[in-house]
């Protein structure tokens, strides 16, 4: 055989050991997908070497997620990151924006949120609230109520409590002038003459005179509707007022009753806290006034939340189990879509493993016959 003849022989047999058997160690890293079986006796290098340690690959993706890819340090960098936030409140506007324009009502929103606003939330938000209320006022039992309410408050309810003295005059003047006040104005009269001995069926025949009633009873009325009395009675109720100031909340509230106290925030909050009405208020009446403020506010709250979740952060992806998360998700991807998935990746890669294969076999195969050559 010739030598030229001899050379291409072997080196086409070298590049087609060498490319087949890259080619074959390849597919054998996918394929077969599951063990092959004479018998008992197990095929050997089935399943693949992949579909074979498919749990190990999962468990070590997991890890890699949690210790290298998604860890608290790269995502407390992303977070830091001056775009971030700025998108987040971009996005957080957009969406208050839209919901200021929106014709659905507040019942329709809590209901795409699987949260619909019936009687028994309801009644569970109000109970809440009263607990709510009830906490903060004992949270603020010491305070005194001079500490606690405003000068403008504590100005505006004086005002009132001076102008309660003419109408708690009024109504004493009208008590006086009807049917019981007559009877108790006699009464009283009765009792005044009940001590004065014999001579007291006498004045009690004189002052129990149906015109003597009516004139002690209008002299009551015109005394009670005088300016003086009215001014000194408001100026002894504001001073009262004022005394009350020196109370701390917490004696306030014994001296109420605890008891009285709840039941009177429970009739305030059902006064005010009407679910049906609420549901059915629209979006862009609830939010078009209060809108400026939101957008005032959104950056402070974007802060905050991030503030928040920068703190959290190690602890909650602790909670989340990324690992975990990862490896079911690798464990449940099936073995020929991660072939695929990967072929088409490392397609260049892979064929270039097989074409370095046939050029080695080749190089072999060149040596082979040379020493073939020498050698005979």
């Amino acid at each position: 055989m010739s030598w030229p003849l001899l050379l291409m022989i072997q080196m086409g047999i070298g590049a087609l050991i060498g490319g087949m058997t890259n080619e074959l160690a390849i597919r054998m890293l996918f394929r077969p997908y599951k063990a092959i079986y004479i018998g008992k006796w197990r095929v050997p290098f089935t399943p693949g070497l992949i579909p074979k340690r498919h749990d190990d690959l999962a468990q070590q993706m997991g890890k890699l997620v949690e210790n290298f890819l998604i860890t608290p340090e790269g995502v407390r960098s992303m977070l830091r990151k001056g775009q971030f936030d700025a998108e987040i409140q971009r996005w957080l506007l957009e969406k208050v924006g839209v919901c200021a324009r929106s014709e659905e009502t507040l019942q329709d929103l809590m209901t795409k949120w699987g949260m619909p606003l019936t009687e028994e939330l309801g009644e569970k938000i109000k109970g809440q609230l009263v607990v709510h209320l009830s906490q903060r006022i004992t949270q603020t039992s010491y305070l005194t109520l001079d500490e606690l309410l405003s000068d403008e408050l504590k100005d505006s309810l004086e005002e009132r409590i001076a102008d309660a003295a003419p109408f708690l005059l009024e109504k004493i003047s009208r008590f006086l002038g009807s049917q019981e006040g007559e009877a108790m104005i006699r009464q009283m009269l009765s009792q005044l003459v009940g001590g004065l001995g014999m001579f007291g069926g006498f004045a009690s025949m004189l002052l129990s005179d149906e015109k003597v009633i009516s004139k002690v009873s209008a002299s009551l009325e015109a005394a009670l509707r005088n300016e003086e009395l009215q001014a000194k009675l408001g100026f002894i109720l504001q001073q009262e007022f004022k005394a009350l100031y020196k109370k701390q909340v917490g004696e306030v509230i014994t001296w109420m009753g605890h008891d009285k106290v709840e039941k009177a925030l429970r009739f305030l909050v059902d006064r005010v806290i009407h679910v049906e009405r609420i549901g059915g208020l629209k979006l862009c009446v609830l939010l078009q006034p209060v809108l400026p403020y939101i957008e005032e506010a959104v950056p402070s709250i974007v802060n905050t939340a991030l503030s928040w979740v920068e703190t959290h952060l190690e602890e909650g992806l602790k909670k989340i189990n990324l690992t975990q998360i990862a490896a079911a998700q690798v464990e449940a991807f099936p073995v020929n879509k991660l072939e695929e998935m990967i072929v088409s990746i490392t397609g260049k890669e892979l064929r270039m493993i097989t074409i370095l294969g046939a050029v080695l076999g080749g190089l072999i195969g060149a040596v082979q016959a040379g020493l073939v050559y020498l050698l005979r």
